[in-house]
């Protein structure tokens, strides 16, 4: 309560503060200071007499309530001569006057002049109010406010403090003071307070803003003439649901019902489009038909005081303008046609029958029929406010004669043959009437569209499915003569059936903005075919579960694994059975350097606000963003420029609205898609943007057969109705898997003589064919396989038969030369070699034909062991004994794939980039398997840890260790690694579940070495004599690694070879060759080896000049005719073919005798010392009996040039 006598007075000085506190005299702040009072406990009263009461000699007092900003006034000097004369003041401070500052706008509003005295109260400790009631004091304040309703709500609190009492009993009628608002540089709004709650006493004249305050703002519009105008709907929607409080999220806002101008009210309600609720509805109900214009209510909404005894209600679509995107200059340009030519713009308030909804699954939910979304431009809607009111009453008869229809123009990317709609002539207008009629009805009928209740304005939705007529593209309607206002465009409806009108067909317009897309333009649209998926349902159980409780999930899964099926599939799931709002976008749309960071998150921020507008009054929704990992990549070292920095811009963004708009008691759940949790952000990850991660794998031999059989199911029956071709069957399978029934998208195309399944194809064993294969390569396959059937039969030009079998040799051609999406970028390693090319190692070859061939081979009987099978082989042996080459042998031999890895080729000089490649090479086997990696050289990147100066060869130890045998473990991928000193390899990964076994490729014996020489030679030709005397070799080859061996045996091929050219002739004379060797120095010579007789003589020649090799030429082809003719004899008189004479050409045989093994033996020598064997038997001894598997204690070395690491 205020005191009798004011603390101070003042004069006013009025200063741009922009806002509604004041600045008190220093005397005043001193005091307040020195009592440690804070600045948000003081509200100052300043009591004055308005100078317009002065004049007219009213001395009533007025009292304005304001904060403290905590700040002093300045001073000001006191006149030098006064009312009393000359001031002879001794203090310079007793000639200051005191001030109070405050805004000069606010002060004007008050009614307060500079200068003019005030008395000061200061109050300390007010009440508290925690929602504000406020009203703008006049209509053209409701207009700025509303137009810059977002800043008044980040900046209420730093304008205003001391909030007027309304239920302040005093005799001074102007107690309630207005506030004056400052919302922009330029625009000021004054508002005056309602209502306070909790409710002051009626002794406090003031209160005090709460921090967290609930800020209601009633709308003040301009008086209207007419019921439902737009001003009204305006002022609900700009009012609906804003707060301008403190609080961010827990804040709400209400209209007041006074203010509605309908005398009923308006109800709102979640839109939903009556095919997506059939399970709620009874079939064979006439009322719950999905018919005509129709909307569908709860029945107790029907008996409220809005919708009391209606039985037709308008309804409105509420679309916020801030969630469309802005519109271009061309938009613009044809927005402004639109409205300005003859048809306008179309209605957004429709009139539709209201029927009750018995089993409605929310009393919030509004059922719509197709027809009435399709005319308010919402197709398929599943969420977003509509708005609902009592209609008026129909027009009278008499005020309408006819109705003007308006076509739209046909896409010009979808030209249509027939008639032109909106044709000049009388006779194509005339003909366009009566096909409208056939399609919609006609007025005065029972049936049709246009029997029901028609809105001026209103939109004839397209009709595509009509099976009588061709397609129409839709029109506006209009009511003539057309409805009149004076001010507003007027709402106008009549009941077709009642009133027989005619339809006069005007030109052609434009389609208008918004009409035949979605209401919220910025998300994608899913395909309206349910994919079929098969093989995963666990997955698809899981995802559902966890999004239908608003638990966000990312899937991740390799190219070509289903991700963008699935969430289609998903998505359908949830809006057929929960009643989903689904917003669908692809992240590779925005993955351009021209598009702004900006502009990405003005893009991502209207779909999530979207989302979350169709998700309110009882809905949920889902954000789905495909390919999360193109908009938001990892961040690596290997980058240049801005990447990384935009992709963690981007990251940031994304999960900023995520936690803005999907956090726990939100009603917005988001579903993402990656190919791998590590191609996206750490940002991402680590901001838990998903709280549930899903993998999809590569399906299992038994998955790829469900597959294959659900591909090729519409090949078994006789349904088919269209041959396939290539083409059509190439481009079909881009992006759709798994959905045979859907004609537009399945790899091969529907027709009468189209494909058979033939009954000798196994699904089983084409699936055991297709390790590693993801659906995406299925299909491919399957698409293959049908083109090459449609090749078979048109070369084989059968015209009994018109379909086309698809039989297991399709499907064999169709493998062949075919590579899997997740193998295309994975360098393979194919080998010729086979174990039958190898000589010995007997016993290496069959454990490795055990651990490698066999669970592959036999994969349904190795999948019932309970124990763990192994996975790692070590091979290691005297150098040349054949390691590398029995593990080229494995990639031909067993049919897996093969990655080889040379040992220093994954060391890299920066910091982590060796493990990298590590994890990169087990990722790249993973995507591969069945997969065996071969790791040559192995002691080069696995020695033993602490004896590494850098320590880079122990991480990639750590590394190899936990990607052999971490926590993931490793499923298909087999680890054989090959060295010749494996003492230097850390014990760590030769123990049980790293490599488990360790094979010994030893010096061969006698028998083996006979076995390696016959293996070598079988490609050559020996004489008798040495075929016979092989033993004899294998015996004077005591020491000889399967190198040397096979070096003994191509040397004697070599010698064999020089002596078929004549180099090894010794009855030639030493002066022909001298002479030979000098004409070869003087020009350039060409040593040709030929195999015919008639020029093994002729040596090293000289090069000759063009006419001497044509003439030779000649000579040569002569020769060779007379051979065949003396071959074959002069009486056969067959010609043979041109590659059987070149066949039939003699050629000298290499064969190699004994004399010249001989030489190959006296020549070659091993390549291991008697020294060098027994230094590594006795290693290989050691490592066997003598290994203890102790592990280095970490502690640096004392000695002397002793080697360290860096720890």
């Amino acid at each position: 309560m205020a005191p009798k006598k004011p603390s101070t007075t003042a004069e006013v000085a009025l200063v741009p503060l922009k806002n509604c506190l004041v600045n008190l005299p220093p005397s005043l702040v001193a005091l307040l200071v020195n009592a440690n009072t804070a600045a948000q406990n003081v509200i100052v009263e300043l009591q004055y007499r308005p100078t317009s009461g002065k004049a007219s000699g009213n001395s009533t007092q007025r009292s304005c309530y304001l904060g403290w900003t905590g700040m002093p006034s300045k001073r000001k000097l006191a006149p030098v001569v006064g009312k009393d004369g000359i001031n002879s003041g001794s203090s310079s401070r007793e000639q200051d006057i005191s001030t109070v500052e405050m805004d000069t706008t606010f002060g004007r509003v008050l009614g307060l002049t500079e200068g003019q005295r005030v008395g000061i109260f200061i109050h300390l400790d007010p009440p508290v109010a925690h929602t504000i009631n406020i009203e703008p004091l006049t209509p053209e304040d409701w207009e700025i406010i509303e137009l810059h309703a977002t800043f008044l709500e980040l900046n209420l609190l730093s304008q205003i403090r001391a909030l007027p009492n309304p239920t302040y009993s005093t005799a001074q009628p102007d107690h309630m003071h207005p506030l004056a608002l400052h919302l922009s540089p330029t625009s000021t709004a004054n508002i005056v307070i309602t209502s306070l709650t909790p409710a002051p006493s009626d002794t406090s004249p003031f209160a005090k803003i709460a921090p967290d305050a609930e800020v209601i703002v009633a709308p003040k519009v301009r008086p209207k003439n007419t019921r439902g105008t737009r001003g009204d709907s305006r002022s609900v929607t700009g009012s609906s649901r804003r707060s301008v409080g403190g609080r961010s999220s827990g804040s709400t806002a209400r209209t007041k019902s006074k203010s509605d101008s309908t005398s009923r009210g308006c109800l709102y309600f979640r839109g939903i489009d009556r095919q997506w609720t059939e399970q709620y509805f009874d079939g064979e109900s006439e009322d719950d038909n999905n018919k005509g214009l129709r909307v569908w209510v709860e029945p107790e909404i029907l008996a409220s005081n809005e919708l009391r005894g209606a039985s037709w209600a308008c309804i409105t679509i509420v679309q916020p303008s801030g969630l469309k995107p802005p519109l271009d200059p061309q938009q613009q340009l044809n927005q402004a046609e639109q409205k300005s030519n003859e048809a306008g713009a179309p209605s957004t308030k429709l009139v539709a029958k209201v029927l009750p909804w018995v089993d409605a699954p929310h009393s919030e939910h509004l059922a719509m029929s197709t027809l009435l979304c399709s005319a308010l431009g919402a197709e398929g809607m599943v969420g977003g406010i509509v708005r609902v009111e009592a209609a008026p009453p129909p027009l009278q008869k008499s005020a309408v004669k006819s109705i003007k229809v308006y076509p739209f123009m046909a896409d010009t990317s979808k030209k249509k043959d027939g008639l032109k709609f909106g044709a000049d002539t009388a006779a194509a207008k005339d003909a366009l009437a009566e096909r409208i009629k056939v399609i919609y009805g006609s007025p005065g009928s029972e049936k049709g569209l246009l029997s029901g209740p028609l809105t001026d304005g209103m939109v004839l939705p397209k009709a595509n499915n009509q099976t009588t007529v061709s397609a129409f593209d839709g029109a506006i309607i209009r009511f003539d003569p057309p409805l009149k206002a004076a001010s507003e465009p007027t709402f106008g409806w009549l009941q077709g059936s009642e009133q027989k009108l005619s339809l006069e067909v005007q030109s052609e317009i434009s389609r208008p903005l918004g009409q035949g897309s979605s209401p919220m333009p910025t998300e994608d649209t899913i395909p309206s075919t349910v994919p079929e998926m098969v093989g995963i349902d666990k997955i698809i159980r899981q995802s559902l579960d966890n999004l239908t409780k608003s638990s966000s999930i990312l899937l991740t899964g390799g190219l070509g694994s289903g991700k963008t099926k699935l969430s289609h599939l998903l998505a359908h799931r949830l809006r057929k059975d929960h009643l989903f709002n689904v917003k669908y976008f692809s992240c590779r749309k925005l993955v351009t350097d021209e598009t702004r960071i900006s502009n990405i998150k003005e893009t991502l921020n209207r779909l999530f606000m979207s989302a979350s507008w169709c998700s309110r009054l009882g809905g949920q929704s889902v954000v789905i963003l495909d390919d999360l990992d193109k908009l938001c990549p990892v961040e690596t070292e290997l980058q240049v420029g801005g990447d990384n920095g935009r992709s963690r811009q981007n990251s940031e963004v994304i999960c900023s609205m995520v936690r803005e708009y999907c956090s726990m008691n939100s009603s917005v759940v988001l579903l993402a898609t990656a190919q791998s949790k590590e191609s996206l952000n750490n940002v991402i990850i680590g901001g838990h943007v998903a709280r549930e991660i899903i993998h999809i794998r590569a399906p299992d031999k038994e998955g790829r057969r469900k597959v294959l059989e659900q591909l090729t199911s519409q090949d078994k029956g006789a349904s088919i109705t269209m041959n396939g071709h290539a083409r059509e069957a190439s481009a079909s399978t881009q992006g759709s898997w798994l959905d045979p029934s859907n004609p537009d998208s399945r790899p091969s195309s529907a027709g009468a003589d189209g494909f058979v399944l033939s009954r000798d194809i196994d699904f089983l064993e084409l699936a055991g064919k297709t390790d590693g294969y993801m659906p995406g390569d299925l299909v491919l396959l399957v698409s293959r396989a049908r083109n090459e059937a449609l090749i078979r039969s048109v070369q084989e030009l059968s015209g009994t038969s018109k379909a086309i079998t698809l039989g297991t040799d399709d499907f064999e051609k169709a493998i062949k030369g075919f590579t899997p999406a997740s193998l295309r970028n994975v360098t393979l390693t194919s080998s010729t070699t086979t174990f039958a090319g190898i000589g010995g190692l007997h016993e290496t070859r069959q454990m490795l034909l055990e651990t490698l061939q066999y669970p592959t081979k036999y994969a349904p009987i190795f999948a019932q062991c309970p124990l763990r099978l192994r996975s790692g082989l070590l091979l290691y042996g005297f150098p040349g004994c054949g390691k590398t080459l029995l593990a080229s042998a494995v990639a031909g031999e067993c049919g897996l794939n093969f990655i080889s890895v040379k040992g220093p080729e994954i060391l890299n000089k920066y910091i982590g980039a060796s493990e990298k490649s590590v994890r990169d090479l087990f990722e790249r086997a993973q995507a591969a398997r069945p997969c065996v990696l071969f790791f040559d050289e192995f002691d080069s990147i696995a020695p033993k840890r602490g004896h590494d100066s850098t320590g880079v060869t122990d991480r990639v130890v750590n590394q190899l260790l936990t990607q052999m045998d971490g926590a993931e473990g490793l499923s298909g991928v087999y680890v054989l690694a090959a060295t010749s000193r494996p003492d230097l390899i850390d014990p760590a990964l030769l123990r049980p579940g790293r490599l488990d076994k360790s094979l010994l490729c030893d010096m061969p014996n006698h028998t083996d070495r006979a076995d390696i020489i016959k293996a070598v030679s079988s490609k050559l030709v020996m004489s008798d004599e040495v075929a016979a005397r092989l033993d004899e070799v294998a015996a004077r080859t005591e020491g000889f690694s399967g190198a040397d061996l096979q070096a003994v045996v191509y040397n004697a091929h070599l010698e064999a070879v020089h002596d078929a050219l004549g180099d090894h002739n010794a009855d030639k004379p030493a002066a022909k060759s001298n002479t030979k060797q000098s004409t070869s120095t003087s020009t350039k010579s060409f040593i040709q080896f030929l195999y015919s007789t008639s020029e093994q003589a002729n040596g090293a020649v000289s090069m000759p000049p063009p006419a001497a090799v044509a003439a030779k030429l000649d000579a040569i082809k002569s020769a060779r005719r007379r051979q065949r003719q003396i071959a074959q004899g002069t009486t056969n008189a067959a010609t043979p073919a041109a590659n059987e004479t070149t066949q039939d050409e003699p050629r000298q045989e290499i064969i190699i005798k004994w004399e010249h093994m001989e030489r190959s033996l006296n020549t070659t020598r091993s390549s291991l010392s008697a020294a060098e064997r027994r230094r590594l038997q006795a290693i290989y001894r050691e490592f066997v009996v003598g290994r203890n598997g102790e592990m280095p204690n970490g502690e640096s070395s004392q000695e002397i040039g002793g080697r360290t690491s860096l720890m």
